[in-house]
């Protein structure tokens, strides 16, 4: 019995992941207990990103949520993932999403208004521009590559710092710059393009 928890210890991600979808408790415990550290660090260095204090019942809730989200639906979530990146950056990047989805809900619905007119009413041209935009974005996407459309996801979906993107990418912060500036240059281009065909 021992040795069989050693060896579920002693999996390494793909043998663990599958192991736990297969429905082994023990790999499940060990799953936990492997990443717990790394979710629990991801949850407060979010909130400590957006100027909030990492209060136990905040962080134990937000704990509570991610590994909720990995095992309803018959670990729907986990059975998606597909080795695109390692399973513990995949995790953090859940975490951090998951996270953030919480602080935009516990925001004052007000900061999400578009911005107004003096009489207080949306203005209908900043309405029209946002729904061009989002048009327009999704058309762009299609120029990037899977790598490029993902660090967009990170940066600007998620508001990622360099250093959390740098680590969820393995690679430098100097590299996230260099990527930054090349999808910057990409978008700028295609944006040019789509304003010519007026």
């Amino acid at each position: 019995m021992a040795g069989d928890h050693l060896e579920t210890d002693n999996l390494d991600e793909k043998n663990l992941l599958k192991a736990c979808l297969s429905g082994d408790k023990k790999a499940w415990d060990v799953f936990v207990e492997r990443y717990n550290g790394l979710i629990c660090h991801a949850i407060i260095h979010t909130l400590k990103e957006h100027s909030l204090a990492p209060e136990k019942q905040i962080v134990d809730d937000l704990f509570q949520t991610v590994f909720l989200s990995l095992i309803e639906h018959d670990h729907k979530r986990l059975r998606q993932f597909h080795w695109k990146c390692k399973l513990s950056n995949w995790l953090h990047l859940l975490t951090v999403r998951l996270t953030i989805d919480h602080l935009r809900k516990q925001k004052d619905a007000s900061s999400d208004i578009p911005e107004t007119i003096p009489n207080g009413n949306p203005s209908v041209d900043i309405l029209i521009e946002k729904k061009e935009l989002e048009t327009l974005l999704k058309k762009m996407e299609k120029g990037l590559t899977p790598r490029e459309r993902f660090f967009a996801k990170l940066c600007y979906d998620l508001d990622l710092s360099t250093a959390d993107i740098a680590r969820v990418l393995n690679i430098t912060e100097n590299n996230v710059y260099q990527l930054k500036n090349r999808v910057k240059e990409k978008l700028k281009n295609m944006l040019e393009k789509y304003y010519k065909t007026f």
